[in-house]
């Protein structure tokens, strides 16, 4: 957490739990301490890769460079990256496959009333159903998001689910998928009605409108979907409108 806060970051503790349960993380050490980190969250079809973070004290040592170097040979490797984070990637081998845009704000419009609350035993049809979509496989993500005692809300219609998790400022949505951008923001609009402050990253033109046109702003920055070892991501994109977590793919 002490490197969240020098670089700005909004990761909770809950997150840094959840990404090193799904998954194994590196740690770049000397004797003051913790200098920087990698996780990975390992699918059978790739490898997602996170938490590449270096303290502003540690910079322009080569510290984030080594740690990549460490976990790039173990599988394909996907990764959303910032505008700082883009060079480094891209020395690496990484390219460009899609982004998303960050939309906050409170939700001005009403729930529209096209999902039910997910449980415990929805998790084998929301795995097999995110593997379509996202193309990973990763059924302790859900079993993990619909625990009883979890911080997460999962919704789920006929086609689609919507999760959202707590973040410093309220809650962010994602994963969303849905079988059209009409029904994905029918899902926004059951989990961000009365929720306080919002935020949804997708890389949807037709979200995207919908959002600023119900009390949105767009930030700045953003980031892109990026690639190594393979040619693109895998499942079919069109129908995932915000990713499960930019950490997660």
């Amino acid at each position: 957490m002490k490197l969240v806060t020098d670089r700005g970051w909004a990761w909770t503790p809950a997150q840094w739990e959840l990404m090193l349960a799904l998954g194994p993380g590196w740690g770049a050490f000397d004797a003051t301490g913790l200098l920087g980190t990698a996780l990975t969250t390992p699918y059978p079809e790739m490898q997602a890769i996170s938490g590449v973070l270096v303290g502003s004290w540690a910079g322009r040592r080569g510290i984030g460079t080594a740690l990549m170097t460490n976990i790039l040979d173990i599988s394909p490797s996907v990764l959303y990256a910032t505008e700082m984070g883009t060079p480094l990637y891209t020395r690496l081998g990484f390219h460009s496959v899609g982004a998303t845009t960050s939309y906050q704000g409170e939700f001005t419009g009403t729930a529209a009333g096209v999902s039910r609350l997910a449980t415990a035993a929805d998790a084998a049809s929301l795995a097999a159903l995110d593997h379509e979509v996202s193309g990973y496989s990763r059924p302790a993500l859900w079993e993990r998001l619909l625990a009883p005692s979890a911080p997460y809300v999962v919704r789920m219609s006929d086609e689609g689910v919507v999760a959202t998790r707590p973040n410093p400022h309220g809650v962010t949505v994602g994963p969303l998928i849905a079988p059209s951008a009409a029904a994905a923001c029918e899902l926004i609009a059951d989990v961000a009605a009365g929720a306080g402050q919002v935020r949804v990253d997708t890389g949807s033109a037709e979200v995207a409108a919908f959002l600023l046109g119900r009390g949105f702003e767009e930030h700045e920055g953003g980031c892109v979907l990026m690639v190594r070892g393979a040619e693109d991501v895998p499942g079919d994109r069109s129908r995932y409108f915000a990713p499960a977590s930019h950490a997660l793919g």
